[in-house]
């Protein structure tokens, strides 16, 4: 009974091994953008991490591409604009998107909020990380950290809703960013390395200790 019991209880560690939780979790947060941002938002570093490919957000779309039904503009080559006008008559709602040229584990939307702004819907690699109020946020950034290591691509879709202290429902992208969080060594190593020392200590226990059909035979 006991070789039965060592031989499960190995089974189960080695599965949550090869498939229980991922090493590093997907983080969201907010971030001010510093006052250090070139025009037209790229902040050089988040987290401490240099930025790797940072995709311009202007007029147009310049590095973003600008679809829907909804009238889009911007401020030049700083940022780019999904307005709603459904006041002045004008409905419908648009989105952008992009897609970065390097692999990465972390990704970061530079936004911009102010008196007329409202809800965005936010995407990576076609995943929504969240809907946000960018009523008044100011300039900011909203960092994703825990990815995959390879080419991501950013969506922000302007839903046509806000809150009743908003004037509209606008939505200003600056652009988006691509860099390397830094992870915690430990945060990486402990779980797998803790799993395989038990896993071992099992299988010798288990070994050595004899079984009720093993006392029966001798």
């Amino acid at each position: 009974m006991a070789n039965k019991s060592y031989f499960v209880i190995n089974g189960l560690l080695l599965v949550w091994l090869l498939t229980g939780t991922p090493v590093s979790a997907l983080s969201i947060q907010w971030l001010p953008l510093s006052d250090s941002a070139t025009r037209e938002g790229n902040p050089g570093s988040i987290l401490g991490s240099p930025v790797l490919d940072f995709k311009n957000a202007g007029k147009d779309g310049m590095d973003w591409i600008a679809m829907g039904i909804g009238p889009r503009g911007g401020y030049g080559k700083q940022e780019l604009w999904l307005f709603d006008n459904s006041k002045a008559g004008i409905p419908g709602t648009s989105e952008a998107a992009t897609t970065f040229s390097v692999v990465s584990s972390s990704v970061a939307f530079i936004m911009k909020g102010d008196h007329n702004d409202g809800y965005a819907q936010f995407f990576v690699d076609d995943t929504e990380v969240g809907v946000f109020d960018l009523y008044h946020l100011g300039r900011v950034i909203l960092a994703v950290t825990g990815l995959e290591l390879v080419m991501h691509s950013l969506k922000v879709v302007q839903l046509g809703y806000h809150n009743p202290a908003s004037t509209k429902a606008d939505v200003a992208i600056f652009g988006g960013a691509a860099f390397n969080a830094v992870t915690s060594p430990t945060e990486i190593i402990e779980p797998p390395v803790w799993a395989l020392f038990l896993t071992g200590f099992l299988y010798f226990i288990g070994r050595r200790v004899p079984s009720s059909n093993d006392h029966r035979a001798a």
